[in-house]
């Protein structure tokens, strides 16, 4: 909503440049060099509309309200969308956010979904490091078509690597008839934007009746708070 306000302001301010000069005669053509004066003041405001931006955004990442600079930046790529120097203070900004908030986990992979502590949000980048090793112990009888995946939260994913880290996002007031959570791969070494807001959870992916031990080393950073 703030970036929106902004957006419009110079939208708004375009439009006093255009009409700030009094144009031609009803009915007139407007001569080139009215023309060439609107742009140039066209120009003026945006450039002058930037400039400010560019110092607003230098203010808020000075007062330490990073989400307001980079609200800022997104507001001049809209206009100026191959800036490469605010691409490259976004990018900035993004990856410091992994060095500002993380927390580590020792995973026990015998206890099936875990609580990993924090709560991500929507659309807001995560990261998720995993070290470490654990035994895997499957005495199973089975036919040719192997494990049948009937429960995706508890059973075997057969589209994940078997044995392989994997996260679930618990919403945190769940809705009635709310399908529920699908589990995903994070592996080793996985940055996202989860695509819901909740509480993240951890497993291994093992069959049910699978037998772990040991435990795995899990770093989450990011845009991750305590619940």
């Amino acid at each position: 909503m703030f970036r929106t306000r902004i957006q419009n302001g110079f939208v708004g301010l375009l439009v006093i440049a255009a009409t700030a000069t009094p144009l031609w005669a009803q009915g007139a053509r407007p001569s080139p060099a009215e023309i060439k004066s609107l742009d140039s003041k066209a120009a003026k405001v945006e450039q002058d509309f930037l400039k400010s931006l560019v110092e607003l955004a230098t203010d808020y990442e000075k007062a330490g309200d990073v989400e307001r600079a980079k609200e800022m930046l997104q507001s001049i790529l809209k206009i100026k969308p191959n800036s490469e120097s605010v691409k490259s203070k976004l990018t900035e900004f993004e990856n410091e956010v992994f060095d500002r908030k993380s927390t580590t986990m020792d995973l026990d992979v015998s206890r099936g979904w875990t609580n990993a502590g924090v709560m991500v949000t929507k659309d807001q980048p995560i990261r998720v490091e995993a070290t470490g090793s654990y035994r895997l112990m499957v005495n199973e009888e089975l036919g040719p078509k192997g494990y049948v995946q009937k429960d995706a939260a508890q059973d075997l994913i057969s589209s994940v690597p078997t044995g392989a880290l994997i996260g679930m996002i618990a919403p945190v007031k769940r809705k009635r008839n709310q399908k529920p959570p699908v589990p995903f791969l994070l592996g080793d070494a996985k940055e996202l934007k989860p695509s819901e807001s909740g509480i993240l959870f951890v497993r291994v992916n093992t069959p049910p009746q699978a037998k772990c031990t040991g435990k795995i080393k899990v770093k989450l950073s990011g845009n991750i708070t305590r619940p």
